[in-house]
């Protein structure tokens, strides 16, 4: 819409008729006393529709009738006069101060709850978890603190190891991760220690068993014993297995490699479907050939459950498969994206490497050497450095965890 039109519908415009042995002297009267018109319209020789501002409605039709004319309001257009028929209705009105009340306001409490990363773990026991800690429907959004929540969860279902509740209007999103057991060997009794995964600078730190090595704000090495399962009782020892949740900011690195050269796909302009019929987990062709599929072929599924008017659901589902042939062309990959393809590909591989965290920045370099686009990063992140290995019962665990004695007191006590 022009500005013109918007102007016009913002301030309200009428349109008008003016009919006469002579319109066009009634138009010089208009101009004269500077009544703005537009939209200029000759029925005939007698008679022509014009469009003015609603708030000059009232001199138009004084000057067109000075000028042997009859004025005639055709229709009356925009905000104004919605406003003044909202205003006499009440009921509409109330209507809309409501809605608007609605989006104002509804998006500030959560109504609905998704979970998702759960596998074993009942969605029900979750969102149970978080109504006993308040966090149910209707609540305020701004009260929801991830990071309370999160320490409270995890010590009422322990077999969750990550947990964060993000708002997103009405809906909050809760994203979980289940705690990995490492799996059992035969001659594993039961005992062990906790040692780091990577290198980096403790942030978090929560023992459940064993005797801390090391506290909050220590700088760490990829192997080292973070928590002893040999635990220091003054006069003898006792064994355990230790268990803790240990955060710590990292650095990681590495290179991942793509050849500049690829074969591009392009559609051939063809598009092919077949249709299928799924009933008690049977599949029936309704429509379709099969000799269409070909190697160089994208394929899209698209199921459509069959329902019933009034949303009752058939065991039926229409499945829609289409088919879209390609031809491959060689291509240049360019510099950006490259880039953006191996920054994807590296963040890929460190969130596999990662048991829990995030990714909190990252440096990369980007290089071309002999046909291969060359990425090497630097990544800073934020994860659960925590691992457990089998306790080895030498003269040497003893020997190491009384020279460290005094350090995981100290790291204890913190």
């Amino acid at each position: 819409m022009a500005m013109a039109e918007w102007r016009g519908w913002l301030l309200g415009e009428a349109t008008l008729s003016l009919t006469g042995a002579d319109p066009a002297w009634a138009l010089n009267r208009l101009a004269a006393e500077r009544v703005p018109f537009w939209a200029i319209e000759w029925e005939d020789a007698f008679t022509v529709q014009i469009t003015v501002p609603r708030s000059q409605v009232r001199r138009a039709i004084s000057a067109i009738e000075g000028a042997m004319c009859q004025a005639k309001v055709l229709s009356r257009r925009g905000l104004p006069g919605r406003v003044r028929q909202i205003l006499h209705r009440p009921v509409l009105l109330a209507f809309l101060i409501f809605n608007l009340l609605l989006v104002l306001i509804l998006p500030q409490f959560v109504l609905f709850y998704q979970v998702t990363g759960n596998e074993t773990v009942p969605e029900e026991q979750i969102l149970r978890a978080l109504s006993d800690l308040g966090v149910g429907f209707g609540t305020f959004g701004p009260d929801i603190k991830p990071l309370w929540i999160k320490n409270h969860i995890l010590n009422e279902i322990p077999e969750l190891q990550w947990i964060t509740v993000t708002q997103n209007g009405c809906c909050a999103q809760v994203v979980v991760r289940e705690r990995v057991e490492e799996p059992q060997t035969e001659n594993q009794k039961g005992y062990g220690h906790v040692v780091a995964t990577q290198s980096g600078l403790i942030t978090e730190m929560s023992v459940l068993s064993g005797q801390a090595l090391c506290k909050v704000g220590d700088t760490v090495l990829a192997g080292e014993r973070l928590v002893s399962g040999l635990v220091d009782l003054e006069r003898t020892y006792t064994l355990t297995q230790a268990k803790a949740e240990i955060y710590a900011r990292t650095w990681r690195k590495g290179e991942v490699v793509t050849p500049s050269a690829y074969l591009q796909k392009t559609p051939t302009g063809d598009t092919f479907h077949c249709l299928w019929l799924e009933v008690g987990g049977r599949s029936i062709k309704i429509f379709g050939n099969s000799g269409i599929l070909v190697d160089d072929c994208d394929k899209m599924v698209e199921r459509k459950p069959l329902t019933l008017p009034g949303g009752l659901e058939l065991p039926v589902t229409l499945v829609v498969e289409t088919y879209v042939p390609y031809e491959r062309h060689p291509a240049k990959l360019s510099q950006l994206d490259a880039q953006l393809l191996l920054e994807q590909s590296a963040e890929d591989v460190v969130k596999e490497n990662m048991v829990a965290g995030e990714i909190l920045g990252e440096d990369s370099t980007l290089t071309l050497r002999g046909g291969v686009y060359t990425l090497r990063w630097e990544m800073e992140c934020h994860e659960m450095i925590a691992k457990s290995v089998e306790l080895d019962y030498s003269e040497e665990d003893f020997a190491h965890d009384g020279t460290n004695r005094e350090r995981g007191a100290n790291g204890a006590g913190d």
